[in-house]
């Protein structure tokens, strides 16, 4: 077995402490360091390699060029009855998001519907995360944001989208739906683990400055661009991700003349309580999804699925010690000894 393929299992006490003392190394006092890595640690028992630890490599270089204040701490610079405006003072993004998540749960008692957006802040990390946080508080959430541009428009080679996520959560009697995946074909990071672990990529995820399609991930770090998933569908939603992520929260589109970096990012939170009532709403979405569940699949070996099941099964899997490939672990101890030896 190649160095590339090779699969540890590290347990999440050792994976989290190694993260928070990157992010320590990185000037990040102690309570965001560790806010931030069990971000990425949760991400990583998910099965979301692409928004895992293997981040703390890129992050340490947002440091060092400049473009995060790893002390900043997010405020609230406008604000209605049922509408906030985060500024994350370019820090962290996991915790300007946090942050919005703390302030719709402990307001849904007071309002039905709830807007935040998020400006000057750091890759917020995998959106799912919130949103799944919201659902366990008996709450509905939708979150989208915009970035840096990666992504060609339809019928396109040049970067002009970000990856533009999008994520839901829907409550439910037991485990909450979650909806979480990029706009494109992939997410980017997803291009860096295979970049990192030596594996080819699929067919009509990437296309080199001409417009060829790539197998190769090293061809979207040479210039190429990433695709949208969907063909026309994906790059509609992806605009729509684009326009209003950026412009909203005031980051700005990323094809603006006025955007820097960072994620625009909107949040929006509806109660169920005050459009329906509770137990009724849930009866509705336990019986649709038991229909779902049951309903009979092409493959009798592959049940069908709802969204969020992947994501737990696999922290099943990582309970007693989390996957990943060997390379990346390595990669991350050498950070950290690089770090320390400044």
């Amino acid at each position: 077995m190649s160095a590339a393929s090779t699969k540890l299992q590290i347990s999440r006490y050792e994976m989290l402490e190694v993260a928070q003392r990157i992010l320590e190394l990185n000037g990040t006092p102690s309570p965001f360091a560790f806010s931030v890595a069990d971000s990425l640690v949760q991400a990583q028992e998910a099965g979301h390699a692409s928004h895992g630890i293997i981040r703390l490599l890129e992050y340490t270089k947002f440091v060092e060029r400049g473009l995060v204040i790893p002390h900043a701490v997010p405020s609230v610079i406008k604000e209605t009855s049922s509408t906030f405006v985060i500024d994350g003072g370019w820090g962290w993004g996991q915790i300007s998001c946090k942050l919005a998540v703390e302030m719709a749960v402990s307001r849904a008692s007071e309002s039905g519907v709830m807007a935040f957006t998020i400006k000057s802040c750091n890759h917020i990390g995998r959106l799912g995360e919130y949103v799944e946080r919201l659902a366990e508080n008996s709450l509905i959430g939708l979150m989208f944001c915009n970035s840096d541009p990666a992504v060609a428009a339809f019928g396109g080679k040049t970067r002009l989208l970000g990856t533009n996520p999008f994520a839901a959560s829907i409550p439910t009697s037991g485990d909450p739906l979650i909806l979480d995946f990029a706009t494109a074909a992939s997410a980017e990071g997803k291009l860096r683990v295979a970049r990192t672990t030596g594996q080819k990529i699929k067919e009509g995820i990437v296309v080199d400055q001409n417009g060829n399609s790539s197998t190769d991930p090293e061809t979207f770090y040479t210039g190429g661009a990433l695709l949208p998933f969907g063909e026309h569908k994906g790059y509609g939603l992806s605009l729509l991700i684009e326009l209003l992520g950026g412009a909203l929260s005031g980051n700005h589109p990323g094809l603006s003349k006025n955007y820097k970096a960072g994620n625009g990012a909107v949040l929006i939170v509806l109660n169920p309580r005050n459009f329906q009532n509770y137990e009724n709403f849930i009866s509705d979405i336990d019986e649709a999804s038991e229909i779902i569940r049951n309903s009979p699949p092409v493959d009798p070996n592959y049940p069908i699925l709802l969204p969020g099941d992947v994501e737990n099964m696999t922290r099943k899997i990582n309970k007693t010690g989390i996957h990943l490939d060997a390379i990346i672990w390595d990669s991350i101890l050498n950070l950290e000894n690089s770090l320390a030896s400044k």
